[in-house]
């Protein structure tokens, strides 16, 4: 089997998040691909189990788990599909995900995204490591769930978001399964509107994802709650020297892009 290794979200090559996509993986029962995945370690690992036309059933792989929707694995596995030039849609467990392309940018519609509770301000501090002075109460805390479970929490600085520290033993005060998506209005770049980070538990420690299209699509979701509408652009992984832009359209339907980078082929043994 053929895989390839993308960059998504990445401006430039060994940016944003990078992706591995597996083809022709219809043979491959669950534990294998969960053993390829933990192999290749990345963030996630797709396997393209069967193509009809520009249609494509895929699976989604963190190195511990499988997940049912992630936004940097359905915009890779659509380009590597398609080369980036015509439309394509992913079969996955959470539903039919379409990707298009438009000037060097991949653009899906992200499943519809639930809201639960809102967090007090106090928790939503302490989960990040920051003072409850920190944070911008014009984004209120509160749980998203777009595939995964995101705590949406704002901070007033980048200073602030730089700060950010998350402790395993705090997520157990979270409803579970949630993870913190912090965003802040100042930005690294000048054209930006967002700078966020994302943390989360992979089964052996807390990792920064660099990358979280998921999160961005929830965050679209809560803005458009809010009344918001417009196009918006949303930094990530400076931190971690994977610095990657997340473009929002939010209307009528919310859509979250990316640039895609291919980095490397390979074949499985």
């Amino acid at each position: 089997m053929n895989y390839t290794i993308v960059d998504v979200f990445a401006e430039a090559p060994f940016g944003g998040n990078p992706l591995a996509v597996v083809r022709d993986a219809a043979r491959l029962d669950t534990k294998a691909m969960q053993d390829i995945a933990r192999e290749m370690n990345l963030s996630e690992t797709t396997f393209v189990t069967a193509v009809a036309g520009d249609r494509a059933t895929v699976r989604i792989f963190t190195p511990h788990e499988e997940m049912p929707f992630a936004g940097h694995p359905t915009l890779g596995t659509a380009w590597v599909l398609s080369g980036g030039k015509r439309p394509f849609t992913l079969a996955l467990r959470a539903g039919d995900v379409p990707v298009r392309f438009a000037d060097g940018v991949a653009w899906m519609t992200p499943p519809s995204a639930t809201f639960g509770s809102g967090v007090p301000t106090g928790l939503a501090a302490e989960v990040i490591g920051l003072g409850e002075g920190n944070l911008d109460t014009s984004i209120a805390p509160c749980y998203v769930t777009c595939g995964p479970k995101f705590l949406l929490i704002g901070v007033k600085a980048l200073a602030a978001l730089k700060r950010v520290r998350v402790e395993r033993e705090a997520l157990g005060a979270l409803s579970p399964g949630a993870y913190p998506f912090t965003v802040c209005r100042e930005t690294y770049s000048q054209d930006a509107d967002f700078a966020a980070r994302m943390h989360f538990f992979d089964g052996a420690g807390m990792r920064e994802d660099p990358a979280t299209g998921s999160a961005c699509a929830a965050f679209a979701a809560y803005l458009r709650s809010q009344g918001v509408a417009g196009k918006f652009i949303v930094e990530q992984g400076f931190e971690i020297a994977r610095p990657a832009r997340i473009y929002l359209r939010v209307g009528a339907p919310n859509e979250v892009g990316g640039r895609v980078r291919p980095v490397a082929e390979g074949r499985l043994l």
